[in-house]
């Protein structure tokens, strides 16, 4: 299974949600990771991304071939922008990974665009975590997911229902 997610904000809402995620940043962290995160600190952070007015939005891919999951990648990606875009959302900020990935994933947005599978005015920028607070609502979200998937629905029920996960077959 390979999992890929976004939240969607209003960009009015999102400086006040930076500054409340930073907040609750440990002390020498650079970012919110869930797996890094222990149960004290999960309620916390969950509590916190719940009472943000967003909408959580997860493409789960299966089966996964391990051996080609920038394949999955791709494909979850392709249906991620394509939903954003039938929403209207003007701008997207992927993780950034390493060079050579990051030039294949800004390759992808471009053949989607070309391919008229994305409007040109949906704005996808590589931002690194450490600098954009925003990219550590999707890590809890799917850390959410994930531990759901793992037979522990605890946080992902504390989202009521604010997760949209869409399945498609890679």
């Amino acid at each position: 299974m390979y999992l890929l997610a976004a939240v969607v904000a209003d960009p009015s809402c999102c400086e006040p949600a930076r500054d409340e995620l930073r907040a609750v940043l440990p002390k020498g962290a650079r970012k919110l990771h869930w797996t890094d995160m222990e149960d004290r600190e999960k309620k916390q952070v969950t509590g916190l991304v719940t009472d943000f007015d967003m909408a959580h939005m997860v493409v789960v891919g299966t089966p996964l071939d391990s051996r080609k999951q920038e394949h999955a990648r791709a494909k979850c990606m392709e249906r991620l922008l394509w939903e954003l875009g039938q929403l209207e959302v003007t701008r997207v900020f992927l993780e950034q990974r390493t060079h050579s990935l990051n030039k294949r994933d800004m390759a992808l947005v471009e053949y989607l665009r070309g391919s008229k599978a994305i409007p040109k005015s949906l704005r996808v920028d590589i931002e690194l975590p450490s600098i954009e607070p925003m990219l550590w609502i999707p890590d809890q979200v799917l850390g959410a997911m994930g531990d759901a998937e793992a037979d522990n629905d605890t946080w992902l029920e504390l989202y009521n229902g604010a997760v949209q996960r869409i399945d498609i077959s890679i």
